[in-house]
């Protein structure tokens, strides 16, 4: 299996087994792409990019994802208590297959959607693996 489908299935089934992340989006909550025609609130992997990175005669590579942690109101509270759940779970993160190391939580960015009105916290983490 590819290293980002390793990845996000290990992060989304860390996410979807959180109480505290459920407890905010509900069962159904968390994605691995974007949702079409669900309200939020709900966690989505938006982007997750891939880069080799070798060292000591290893084949590795670092990972960089953007989650999106969209609220159901037009308060940043709830996108930053999301937030702040993926992050804390993205930082102990095991992906069977994958040695993961160096998990790091890069920033986290908050906005309200111009259209929607409703809060958005981006949170991007960075992280690197070798087979497992």
């Amino acid at each position: 299996m590819h290293p980002i489908a390793l990845v996000q299935t290990a992060l989304v089934a860390a996410l979807k087994a959180d109480p505290a992340l459920l407890a905010i989006t509900g069962p159904d909550g968390v994605f691995d792409a974007a949702p079409r025609d669900r309200p939020p609130p709900y966690v989505v992997i938006a982007r997750h990019d891939l880069l080799p990175h070798d060292g000591d005669a290893t084949p590795g590579f670092e990972h960089r994802l953007l989650l999106a942690c969209w609220g159901d109101q037009p308060s940043r509270k709830r996108a930053l208590d999301m937030a702040e759940r993926v992050v804390a779970l993205a930082l102990t993160l095991n992906a069977p297959g994958l040695v993961l190391s160096h998990i790091d939580h890069v920033r986290t960015e908050s906005g309200i959607d111009a259209d929607t009105g409703l809060a958005r916290a981006a949170v991007s983490l960075r992280m690197f693996s070798e087979a497992g």
